[in-house]
């Protein structure tokens, strides 16, 4: 894990929320991330845990910071060309939220 993508992490939830960088993430990994894996990952890096999945071993050399800041950093630009679009996606998220696992992974499973 790198210090300046935590402290990126940090910034953006401080500025956006956790539902915007959750948003981020389940959008970035083209849902291979549910609500739950998500919110998880985020919570180990700001712990200073691991939270390796298939993706950050294959995307991302197992670095999930790289991986979250990844995600942070293209959906900053699809804010900048279709704001909506990430509104739209953050009420996702928070409907997300409330659904159980299975649910949330078969919502996964059909993103976008």
């Amino acid at each position: 894990m790198r210090e300046e993508n935590i402290q990126k992490l940090k910034k953006t939830i401080q500025e956006k929320g956790v539902y915007w960088v959750i948003a981020a993430i389940i959008d970035g990994s083209i849902g291979y991330h549910t609500y739950y894996s998500a919110r998880s990952l985020i919570k180990a890096l700001l712990e200073g845990r691991r939270w390796v999945t298939e993706r950050t071993v294959a995307c991302f050399r197992c670095d999930e910071s790289e991986e979250v800041v990844f995600d942070i950093r293209n959906f900053e630009r699809l804010e900048q060309r279709d704001p909506e679009r990430v509104r739209e996606l953050i009420e996702f998220v928070k409907k997300m939220e409330r659904l159980d696992p299975i649910q949330q992974l078969t919502i996964s499973l059909m993103y976008p």
